[in-house]
């Protein structure tokens, strides 16, 4: 079986574990993975992973809600994939409103990523039932991490050029289970892709 994710920029990739793991969870079959993020609109992107990667037996497309509404994404990525024929299951991922409201929900992480993991500079963080109305999660993120970090001056300086690079790896070590269950974009995208490993008859 192969899966595909096809996402907004090359740091999404970091996605692609936690699909592995998701569909290994609810599966015995052998399945393999790839993604792409290359394209302008979102139909050109999963066309033109099709036709660098070929077709796919299960496709994952991840678009941030932003200031829309997520039903608004779900429909877009509904039109993209019909747009280039893809007739197999697909499952959207739409964290609601960006990707970083889910890396808020682990402030030990966030504080081993800055560098601090025994730091007690309050964070300020959102409590879980929170997280995905917050109106700017990225730069929540960006404020804590700096927080955490305790840094000054040119290293202040450099740990904001460095925020791509912290914001993957946090991506990475995304735990699920615990509080992110409870988060219902995740949970959309966990039963959506259980549901879709079920029509392709490899469900457990």
């Amino acid at each position: 079986m192969k899966l595909m994710l096809v996402c907004e920029g090359s740091s999404d990739a970091a996605l692609l574990p936690h699909i592995r793991d998701l569909v290994a969870g609810h599966t015995q079959a052998d399945f393999e993975s790839d993604f792409w993020y290359q394209g302008r609109r979102l139909a050109d992107k999963i066309r033109n992973g099709f036709n660098r990667l070929g077709e796919c037996d299960l496709l994952f497309v991840h678009r941030d809600a932003d200031n829309d509404d997520p039903e608004e994404r779900y429909r877009e990525i509904a039109d993209a994939v019909r747009d280039v024929g893809y007739g197999g299951p697909w499952v959207g991922i739409v964290p609601v409103r960006m990707t970083e409201s889910w890396l808020l929900l682990d402030e030990a992480a966030i504080r081993r990523i800055a560098g601090k993991p025994q730091g007690r500079t309050p964070l300020d963080l959102p409590p879980f039932s929170q997280v995905e109305r917050i109106s700017d999660p990225k730069a929540t993120l960006e404020r804590a991490l700096l927080s955490a970090s305790a840094n000054r001056g040119r290293r202040r300086r450099e740990d904001r050029r460095d925020f791509p690079r912290l914001r993957r790896q946090l991506l990475q070590n995304l735990p699920a289970g615990g509080p992110l269950e409870q988060v219902q974009s995740w949970a959309r995208f966990r039963d959506d892709t259980i549901a879709a490993l079920h029509k392709l008859g490899a469900g457990n």
